[in-house]
């Protein structure tokens, strides 16, 4: 297992370096100066000239990109070319918000799937199996933007404005300034919409997959023997049919938690929360290089990071898996 980790820990370098560096490539080739964004109305030639050369940007990609790698290596992510901050501090800031959109999601997404996926599969071909997967359609055809405009209409204009449409309330102890509001009550206001509109989706997603993989379990020899045995069927379905039925439903929760950093864009942006969707979306309008670099580099990380706890997350649902 020391070995295998080993290998995929050393895998992971070259795997964020070649995202990394066709993000910074492409970024670089699409129309648009983030100096003229930076000078504005004051904008001239020669002080266009001087902060090209101020931040390198007159140089070949290649050296720029030599030149970002080299301080990365050192624990500089660069800095902001229209702000001036650094770029792993505005990260450090949203992330946690962004992090705590993506765990109640797929809570969200667990808390919906699993049950339905359950009684679809013991109650095959019935009203209930017929519900389930018609929802889970349903679910699957609507866009996370879609579902968050209609829970503010339904919850910020129908209902009164019970539940807020845009801001954020941080935790207690992560507020990252003295102004910001903290609390538990808060919080759990903000992000309860947001939450249930990239949940839905995957939740739709999950108990289509989940459903067949239990029609697949159940069916099998050692489900059979435990029935024959005597067991009750709540052990029979949750211990001996589920655990086996998770494995290819945890592959695409690992997969569908990497894409929801890329939900999380659309969605914070329609509740204008301070996450790292926003901060990725407003750093490429702005056209801002080193912060495009740092959500390109934090996104790669997840992925990798996220497949990597997949595999192994297979060793405990099927002591079978061995990693040599």
């Amino acid at each position: 297992m020391r070995v295998y980790l080993l290998k995929r820990l050393i895998e992971i370098v070259p795997t964020v370096l070649m995202i990394t560096l066709v993000v910074f490539v492409m970024m670089r080739s699409i129309p648009g100066d983030p100096v003229v964004a930076l000078l504005g109305d004051a904008y001239t030639e020669e002080d266009a000239v001087k902060v090209r050369a101020e931040y390198g940007l007159d140089r070949p990609i290649l050296v720029q990109y030599a030149i970002w790698l080299g301080k990365l290596v050192r624990g500089d992510w660069g800095h902001s070319i229209l702000n001036g901050r650094p770029v792993l501090q505005d990260v450090l800031i949203r992330l946690p918000v962004t992090m705590e959109l993506i765990v109640l999601s797929m809570l969200v997404a667990l808390a919906i799937a699993i049950p339905a996926a359950i009684i679809g599969a013991i109650r095959q071909n019935t009203w209930a199996d017929y519900t389930a997967t018609s929802v889970a359609m349903i679910g699957v055809s609507i866009p996370e933007f879609f579902i968050g405009v209609l829970l503010l209409l339904l919850f910020s204009v129908g209902m009164g404005g019970s539940l807020p449409s845009s801001g954020w309330t941080y935790l207690p102890g992560t507020c990252p300034t003295i102004v910001c509001q903290a609390g538990l009550l808060g919080n759990a206001q903000h992000v309860l919409m947001p939450a249930l509109a990239l949940g839905v989706g995957r939740a739709a997603l999950l108990t289509r997959l989940l459903r067949a993989s239990m029609l697949e379990v159940i069916r099998t020899e050692y489900v059979t023997t435990a029935r024959a045995k005597g067991l009750a069927e709540r052990p029979v379905v949750l211990k001996h049919a589920l655990k086996n039925a998770l494995i290819p439903t945890v592959t695409v929760m690992g997969l569908q938690v990497g894409f929801l950093i890329g939900g999380a864009i659309v969605v914070e942006t329609l509740f204008a929360m301070p996450g790292l969707g926003t901060f990725g979306i407003d750093a490429i309008i702005a056209r801002d290089y080193q912060q495009v670099q740092g959500f390109a580099l934090i996104t790669a990380i997840a992925f990798v990071v996220i497949n990597l706890l997949v595999d192994l997350t297979y060793t405990f649902l099927d002591p079978r898996i061995r990693y040599a």
